[in-house]
Parts: structure tokens; sequence; C-alpha cells
């Protein structure tokens, strides 16, 4: 997995870092422990679930503004390039503050082992302590127990939500990637997730290491929340609660901070007919749907629409055809961008057509008779921001 940006680091000072996906906390154990195990931090939040990730963490970011307490955020993938990935204060990572975690890991004897996303773990561990901030939100890469961020040695552990993803490297059933999420949680620690997830692989994983499983109901309605759909309930109360066991939670702050929490691609409006949404996945177009047939259910609803081909794409489709009134299926730069004609040839609706990105103008889209959903892939939606200077 390539990671925007990155490169041009890697090429300054001289780190042969591999862009692959390769699960595994030895890499990452050797050379943190050259550096002085940085990784090493007293409140820590860690994010693991198929979806539903970003959106708790942006959640519990807006949280920690609203009480006036520092924090670092690591998540993944990267919005427009690397710098996104790793945020203080809502505030992207710096060049200086890259420069200078790079060149301590090119000082280590095995930099040159890491994988791409363990060289960025590091950079995050490094520039939070750097900039000695009160709380860590991070965020899991894919799946938890061999994920690069588990080596961090105390926590507390957010599971946002378990589906099927991932299945070259996770397994093929709840069960198998229940048993890779549940790897985060840490000895005589406290894990909350929602109370309708298939618990057996955090129930054993509780057991093994005493640590306390709470199964949350989503907050009630009364409370104010800035991320549309109802799922979003769940996210805002496992992001609370977490944050709860570290800090003093007002409750005037805290209905302040949900109503401001902001996170980019997820049903973020860029006009009043265009709405950018990075479900990527079944479980995510169907949260997607869900809030439009709640939000726009009397609305013709046009879907704009790239993706990765190794995605589940065509149930992708399935679900957003359950809503649809017209298709535009786009090609992208991306390496691994699905071609639109692929598309064309699965949808079952009629209003269909293929693009390319540079001629999905912002203006038609907002003028046109439709509420248009720009989706699909991250690369996708990043790609097309630039483009429309957005």
């Amino acid at each position: 997995m390539q990671i925007p940006g990155l490169d041009a680091y890697k090429e300054k000072w001289g780190i042969g870092s591999r862009s692959v996906i390769e699960p595994g906390l030895e890499r990452m154990e050797r050379v943190l422990a050259e550096l002085g195990n940085p990784e090493q931090h007293d409140k820590i939040v860690h994010v693991a679930g198929t979806n539903g990730k970003g959106s708790t963490i942006a959640f519990m970011k807006a949280i920690c503004e609203s009480h006036g307490v520092t924090y670092g955020a690591f998540q993944s993938p990267a919005i427009l390039d690397v710098h996104d990935q790793i945020t203080i204060n809502g505030q992207n990572a710096t060049e200086v503050q890259l420069d200078s975690a790079m060149r301590r890991i090119a000082e280590t004897k095995d930099a040159d082992s890491l994988t791409d996303f363990e060289l960025l773990t590091i950079c995050a561990f490094l520039i939070f302590n750097e900039s000695n901030v009160e709380i860590w939100l991070i965020e899991t890469g894919m799946g938890g127990r061999y994920d690069s961020t588990n080596v961090i040695p105390q926590s507390i552990a957010i599971i946002t939500s378990l589906a099927i993803e991932h299945t070259n490297f996770l397994g093929e059933s709840l069960e198998e990637i229940g048993e890779h999420k549940a790897g985060i949680l840490k000895q005589d620690s406290d894990v909350f997730l929602p109370e309708d997830i298939y618990l057996p692989p955090f129930e054993r994983e509780a057991d093994m290491k005493n640590a306390r499983l709470f199964r949350m109901r989503p907050l009630t309605e009364d409370i104010e929340l800035s991320l549309l759909g109802e799922h979003q309930r769940m996210n805002a109360t496992l992001a609370s609660t977490a944050l709860s066991q570290y800090l003093q939670l007002d409750d005037t702050l805290l209905r302040s901070g949900l109503k401001k929490a902001f996170i980019p691609f997820r049903m973020e409006k860029i006009t009043e007919n265009i709405y950018l949404d990075g479900a990527h996945n079944p479980a995510a177009a169907k949260a997607l749907v869900e809030t439009i047939q709640a939000q726009f259910s009397n609305e013709k609803i046009h879907f704009v629409m790239g993706i990765l081909k190794d995605k589940d794409f065509e149930e992708v489709l399935r679900t957003y055809e359950t809503v649809a009134n017209k298709f535009t299926f786009v090609d992208f730069s991306y390496e691994r961008a699905l071609k639109s004609n692929r598309l064309v040839e699965l949808c079952r609706i009629q209003n269909v057509s293929c693009k390319h990105i540079s001629e999905i103008d912002i203006n038609l889209l907002n003028n046109d008779n439709y509420r248009s959903f720009i989706t699909g892939s991250l690369y996708f939606l990043s790609e097309w921001k630039l483009k429309n200077r957005i």
C-alpha cells in the first residue's frame, strides 16, 4: 500500500522501507527498542473495527478540543498525503516534525526492515512524544493483533464494528476476523464495544487478559451530533465513554464537542447538493444508504463512484442500487482502481455513465436535479478534491 508523499522522506533520509502489507510486530519492536521505546505512554485509546474508526476518533478529537485537552491522533489511510495521518491538536504533522522523526529512524540499524506503514507508525510515536500531548488516539491499520500499532504496551480499547473484510489477511469468518481485532486488548484494561457485536472472540481475549468488557448502547436522541447517520450515535457513545476513563467530562462541553466533530469524506457536505462519503465496503455502503433513506427519502439520488478492484465492489453496488436513480462510474489514477466499465457491466439500473475523474465537474453536479454522493475509495475522493481545489 503506497502512502502518498512518504517516498520523498524515504529518499531524503535513505530509508529502504517496503510498500507492502506484512503483519507482525517483531520489526517494530526492534526499531522502537533502538529509539528508547517512544510507544510507551500512559493515556492511549486504541481503536479497531471494520467501520466507524475514523468517526469515533473524530468524536474523541472534538471532545478533547472542547475540554482543552491536548491530543495526538494517528489514522489511515492518508486523506491527501502523509502529513494528515499524524495530527496534533487538529493540525497535520509538519515537514519539520516528519524530518526529525525520519532522521532518528534512519539512524537505527533495522530501519530498512520496516514496511512503510510501520515506518509511519513509529514517526507518529516520536512526534507525539516530542509534542508532549496528553492523550494519544491510535487507529489500527488492519485487523489488530499483528497490526504495527499494537506494540503499545497499555491502552483503553474500542472495537467499533465487526464485518467481513481483508479476508486474505484476516480470515473469512467473523470468528477469525474478531480474533485479530480482539488482539488489541491489553492486560487488566478496559474495552468498549457495541452491544450487538459478535462477542465470542472478545470475551475469550478479555478472560485471558483479565480485561473488563463493556457492551454499549447508543446515545439518546436528545444529544445533537454533527455527523449524520444513526450509526454515529454508537460511535459517539464509544468515544465519550472511553475518554471518560481518562478525563472528567463536563456535560455541556461534551455536547459541544459532539456537535462539532468533523471527518473528511464521511457525509462531508461540499455544496447544497453534493456530499463526499468514503464508503468502500458493504457495511459502510449500507450505513450510507440508511443515512440517505433517513435524510433524503424523497429526493433523486446520484452516486458518483470510483472504487478499488480489491474491494467487494459488486456488493457495494447492489447496496447503492436500492436507493439510486443514477450512477456515474469514474476512472481515476490510483494503481488499484477498478475500471469504470466493469461497474457498468454489473449495474442493474438504466441511468448509467462512465467518466474520467477530470470530467466530474463540481458545478455541473451541484446544478442538476439530483442529490449527488461522491463515494467509494478514499483515494478517489482525495484525487477529486485536489482537482477541484476544495
